[in-house]
C-alpha cells in the first residue's frame, strides 16, 4: 500500500503527528516497536490536560483517539532501513516487510 505519510515511533510526538495527519484525511502508517524510552517513568508531564499521567495510560488514550480515524494504520514494527526511490520512500521493517 502507498501511504501519504509514515510516522516512525509511537512517542508523544509520533502519536500526535499521526492524529493530525489522520484528521486531515491522509493515509498514515504509524510504525512503533512498542519499546518506549519512558517505560520506567511513573509520570509524564507537560501535556495539556494530561499533566502527571502515567505513560501507559497516555498511550492507551492516544491509541483510542487514533482508532477513530480509518486512514491511520498502526503497526507494531521496528524500522531497519529507509530508501528513497523517485517520489516515494521504501521502508524496510525488522520482520522483512517492505512498505
Amino acid at each position: 500500500m502507498l501511504y501519504d505519510c509514515a510516522v516512525i515511533g509511537g512517542g508523544p510526538a509520533g502519536l500526535n503527528a499521526s492524529l493530525v495527519l489522520g484528521r486531515g484525511r491522509k493515509e498514515v502508517i504509524l510504525l512503533d516497536d512498542d519499546a518506549p524510552r519512558n517505560a520506567v517513568t511513573q509520570e509524564s508531564h507537560n501535556f495539556i490536560t494530561r499533566d502527571g499521567i502515567e505513560p501507559v495510560e497516555f498511550r492507551k488514550a492516544a491509541y483510542a483517539d487514533l482508532k477513530k480515524y480509518p486512514g491511520i494504520v498502526i503497526q507494531k514494527e521496528r524500522v531497519t532501513d529507509i530508501n528513497p526511490a523517485d517520489a516515494v520512500f521504501h521502508i524496510q521493517t525488522e520482520a522483512g516487510e517492505e512498505l
